[in-house]
């Protein structure tokens, strides 16, 4: 659309609220929902953080049918950021020709595999975040980023994949980071419904998503399924809640807006957006923190991982994974980020460790490398294996892991044997 026929036809055009941020996400939702017209114009946009260019961007891909059109780039540093950041490119499909302003910015990028997944949460966030001496905030960036592609690529059922992107801000008194996923997918609750058949309504399925244990893989109860451990967005809520950030979530006819206080611990406020029946026509994840609120990512994951056993019906303990000098004779597993793949974890997990397993040959598995390991990619590797273990009697070996890739396992163990 030329520049002439967008002020034509702008008389016409409903115009967005002029400040879209997470201070109030509700006015472009309400827009949303209103706008007959699809069409955003950028004319009369002030101010426009990233989560809002990533939630319109997404609903404004070429491929959709009933698609939101952007207009009016130049006519407003909102548009003119947009376009910075890839939006254009992003709309048609046309990766980034640069990443993005290291130190500043993410740009808007696609992603729709498993395999896709590491070197965008990697690229991400060491564009945000430059200092080896902040390498705890970029782990944390890093594993929302891990968790929240991996939520879309295997539940939101969008062909077009995820739209992902990233901003340094700079605040009244401190600078923040904030990234954004979206979908145009299934939704919430409809990923849920399935196995959890008492649902009401969006508003219960996007508070329940928060709780431990909670997944569309397996049904509530149960600690989880061969390839999820319903982790994912519990651990971001409590990040958020540790570092006095902030998240919010949008799925179909409900939003929610979780705000920590950085003064007071993990004191918070979480609230679903007024009027009743806001969303997002997919699934909308925004997370932000102070970039200077993370001491420790590896105390983070552990005070995450012990709030959820809390939360977890208590299990018998046993203990087959060994962290001592393996058998020479153990078979060795690397294990790497392309196993973020949860069903390449499971079927590597089928095929090769637990027909080892049963037979009580003895596997080692080396972490070496990795900084951050997911929940679900860990419990998709060695869940089955784990209970196998424990029925032949046999143990798992693991070499060079870190403190919270070891965490991680331990909790894996508090949960996935008895019972």
């Amino acid at each position: 659309m030329s520049s002439a026929m967008s002020r034509k036809a702008a008389p016409d055009v409903e115009p967005p609220p002029p400040a879209i941020g997470l201070d109030d996400p509700a006015p472009l939702f309400d827009w949303l929902e209103r706008n007959h017209s699809r069409v955003l114009s950028f004319a009369r946009v002030r101010k426009f953080e990233v989560w809002g260019i990533v939630a319109t961007s997404a609903l404004a891909r070429t491929e959709l049918h009933d698609r939101l059109t952007l207009t009016d780039y130049t006519e407003s540093a909102a548009g003119r950021f947009a376009r910075a950041i890839g939006a254009s490119d992003l709309i048609h499909g046309v990766a980034p020709v640069a990443p993005g302003e290291a130190g500043r910015t993410a740009k808007l990028r696609r992603v729709t595999a498993f395999d896709e997944i590491e070197a965008t949460a990697s690229e991400v966030s060491e564009l945000l975040v430059r200092s080896e001496e902040d390498r705890d905030t970029r782990l944390t960036m890093k594993y929302v980023i891990v968790e929240l592609l991996r939520n879309v690529i295997q539940h939101s059922n969008d062909k077009l994949g995820g739209v992902v992107a990233a901003q340094r801000m700079d605040n009244l008194d401190a600078q923040t980071l904030q990234v954004a996923v979206a979908d145009t997918g299934v939704g919430i609750f409809d990923a849920l419904i399935d196995k959890h058949a008492k649902l009401r309504d969006s508003r219960e399925a996007l508070e329940k998503a928060l709780w431990p244990r909670i997944s569309g893989t397996f049904v509530e109860g149960l600690s989880g399924s061969r390839q999820n451990a319903g982790l994912g967005l519990f651990f971001i809520s409590e990040m958020a809640k540790l570092t006095g950030g902030r998240l919010l979530l949008a799925s179909r006819d409900a939003a929610l807006l979780l705000t920590a206080d950085p003064e007071a611990g993990d004191d918070h406020d979480m609230r679903f957006l007024k009027p009743d029946g806001l969303g997002y026509p997919g699934t909308l994840v925004a997370f932000e923190l102070p970039a200077d609120s993370v001491g420790d990512y590896d105390d983070l994951i552990e005070t995450i991982q012990r709030r959820a056993r809390e939360r977890t019906p208590k299990r018998a303990q046993h203990h087959w994974i060994r962290y001592e000098e393996s058998p020479s004779d153990a078979a060795a597993f690397v294990v790497r980020y392309a196993s973020e793949n949860t069903e390449r974890a499971e079927e590597l997990a089928r095929e090769q460790l637990e027909p080892r397993i049963f037979k009580r040959e003895p596997i080692v598995l080396d972490f070496d490398g990795i900084d951050i390991v997911t929940q679900s990619h860990l419990h998709a590797l060695l869940f089955g294996a784990l209970r196998l273990a424990w029925a032949r009697q046999s143990s798992i070996y693991v070499v060079n892991a870190s403190s919270s890739v070891r965490s991680a396992i331990e909790h894996l163990e508090d949960y996935g044997l008895g019972g």
